[in-house]
């Protein structure tokens, strides 16, 4: 008799952390949207961005969490904040500046490949056909985003500079991975991100600081109204909405289903950039897209290895 009653239970909250997952990893796909928007439409430089929702989304962290300092040798989280946490806003953000939201997302999904390769390298799991399957998806998928192969005239369709911080917006994805999961594993989530945004954002003013006073000296108020906004939807629901409804999912749905849920992501950025911006990739660089997403679909359902902590995968974006 208990049993009858409780498999309804499990599945509504199952659907629940479903719903919160995919409404999460939606609103990331948006962010990237509307930092494009915000990039194309209004001059807004991406270095600006950076500090901004970091400093933004640390600060109302801070003031409703109030976490105590990470237990971590200091000089190792001042590595992890700019190296990890700065180093890949920093890169994405200017992954879509050069490109677009959704070229930029499937670009940085690419550092789920390099974890796996880092592993495979380090011993930690065996080289599988599952695994040349995903790299082979993968890489091909990243070609096809690049090239546009064979139905295109120039042998490169990106901008060479989106080609790079797409590429190293995916090594630093993978570095804040590999450093944050112990750090995240000590001392929980909410410190160390809360810091780790604090203090990447504080760092980032070093370069933000001579463009934001050159770009918001010459804006008019009118136009400063919807430019702030704008920037609150990147930091505000693009980081600490996402976050927190992809961090309460987590305890509904195993993680596994989870990062399945994240791979709505790019197909969120895509959906409203052209929507919004009417933005649309070539046939073949949405098979490149495609092709990716199905190698990180195939590591998560396949793989006996569990490649990610729960948590440390949740703010990359």
């Amino acid at each position: 008799m208990n049993s009858t009653h409780e498999r309804p239970g499990k599945l509504s909250t199952g659907i629940a952390g479903l719903i919160m997952a995919i409404s999460g990893a939606s609103l990331w796909g948006i962010s990237g949207t509307v930092a494009s928007l915000l990039f194309i439409d209004y001059g807004f430089p991406f270095t600006t961005l950076v500090s901004m929702r970091m400093l933004i989304a640390g600060f109302i962290l801070l003031v409703l969490w109030r976490p105590m300092f990470p237990s971590v040798k200091r000089s190792l989280f001042l590595f992890y904040s700019i190296v990890g946490m700065f180093g890949v806003q920093l890169t994405y953000l200017a992954a879509i500046y050069y490109s677009n939201a959704p070229t930029a997302t499937l670009l940085q999904y690419l550092f789920l490949p390099i974890i796996m390769i880092y592993e495979t390298f380090l011993g930690k799991i065996k080289f599988s056909r599952i695994i040349f399957l995903s790299l082979f998806l993968s890489l091909y998928g990243t070609f096809e985003l690049i090239t546009g192969f064979p139905f295109h005239s120039s042998p490169i369709i990106l901008n060479p500079y989106a080609i790079f911080f797409g590429l190293m917006s995916a090594i630093e994805a993978f570095l804040y991975i590999i450093l944050s999961g112990p750090l995240i594993k000590k001392n929980g989530t909410v410190p160390v991100i809360t810091w780790a945004f604090l203090i990447g954002g504080l760092f980032s003013l070093i370069f933000s600081v001579s463009p934001s006073y050159s770009y918001f000296t010459s804006v008019t108020f009118s136009r400063l109204l919807l430019i702030i906004s704008l920037v609150l939807i990147v930091a505000i629901g693009g980081t600490l909405i996402a976050f927190g409804l992809y961090l309460r999912s987590l305890r509904y749905i195993k993680a596994t289903q989870t990062s399945l849920a994240g791979t709505v992501e790019p197909i969120s950025a895509a959906v409203t950039s052209a929507i919004i911006l009417g933005i649309f990739l070539t046939e073949l660089q949405y098979i490149g897209g495609l092709l990716i997403l199905c190698s990180i679909i195939i590591m998560q359902l396949f793989s006996k290895k569990v490649f990610l902590s729960d948590e440390a995968e949740i703010t990359v974006n």
